[in-house]
């Protein structure tokens, strides 16, 4: 009977990751991809947006979570404000995967990111967008000391490090999370554990030139938010539940143009859901008690 128990309690804290079932998934392969999607902008005449981008041909190497199958180098390539005239833009791809929202409940999200930095750092700062749990119509984007127009869980990462860090503007740092038009987390490329996590960007701690993969998990209310396998931010989340995810990219700066350079690579994009805990636990300890008729039923 000990024994029993012991695999019981072992089967239940196990049970998540096996658990979880896909919802959707793609490697950005073709530009067919793109009717999964809903491109939204704040100034679109500014953007370029290519599924299937060949990112090997702009000297990027294979996103490290690619499998089997998937096209070799190929992903979601985006880039804005290199136009005429300079314009505060920012670009969201909302997977609406034909209009249905089917991203209710706990869910983990996860892809591959790549910020491209050209040298030298002369007005380059800029940043990627992505996020969870949005209602899918407006552009979710740092709009300036006044932050307005956003919904959803969502966060900005500079590319370069570029932002100061003695600014008292809530949403002026390299890394920021956002409820809503609320800032929820900030921190700076020279702070823990961006120094860690990115020793050799572009500046000390700043994700440029190189790939990083970003996991979102939304568990009992809570959402957590960590880079190459490294929490960056937990969130109790009051206020969005449910809603689409987008992936995007931002030059926050109307003053600057900047190098044709300057661009996001995504790829490698799944969402999962996760059952609830006492889900799991009654599924693993039905499949133990099925186990231990069996097991019975042969002596």
């Amino acid at each position: 009977m000990r024994k029993i128990q012991i695999l019981a309690a072992s089967a239940v804290l196990f049970a998540v990751p096996g658990m979880a079932s896909a919802l959707y998934s793609t490697s950005f392969d073709n530009a067919g991809v793109a009717s999964d999607f809903n491109v939204v902008s704040v100034a679109s005449s500014a953007d370029t947006v290519i599924f299937g981008d060949n990112y090997g041909a702009r000297g990027i190497a294979e996103a490290p979570g690619t499998t089997g199958g998937a096209a070799a180098t190929r992903g979601l390539f985006m880039q804005t404000n290199k136009g005429a005239t300079g314009v505060i833009n920012g670009i969201n791809a909302y997977l609406t995967a034909g209009g249905v929202n089917s991203f209710t409940g706990d869910i983990i999200v996860r892809f591959d990111m790549w910020m491209n930095v050209p040298t030298p750092l002369t007005n380059t700062t800029e940043q990627a967008l992505f996020g969870i749990n949005t209602d899918g119509l407006g552009t979710n984007t740092r709009t300036g000391a006044a932050q307005t127009g956003a919904d959803g869980v969502w966060y900005h990462l500079a590319n370069e490090g570029g932002y100061g860090n003695t600014s008292s503007t809530p949403n002026s740092r390299d890394f920021v999370g956002y409820a809503g038009n609320s800032v929820s987390a900030r921190l700076d490329n020279g702070e823990a554990p961006f120094t860690t996590l990115f020793p050799n960007g572009p500046l000390a701690g700043a994700p440029g030139n190189g790939w990083v993969r970003v996991e979102i998990s939304e568990s009992a209310g809570n959402v957590e938010l960590k880079f190459n396998g490294t929490v960056i931010s937990n969130f109790a989340n009051g206020g969005f539940a449910d809603g689409f995810l987008f992936l995007g990219y931002q030059d926050p700066f109307s003053g600057s143009i900047g190098s044709t350079s300057l661009f996001a690579v995504y790829d490698n994009l799944s969402v999962e859901a996760v059952p609830e805990p006492a889900t799991m636990s009654v599924l693993a300890l039905g499949a133990l008690a099925a186990a231990a008729r069996r097991r019975k039923s042969q002596k």
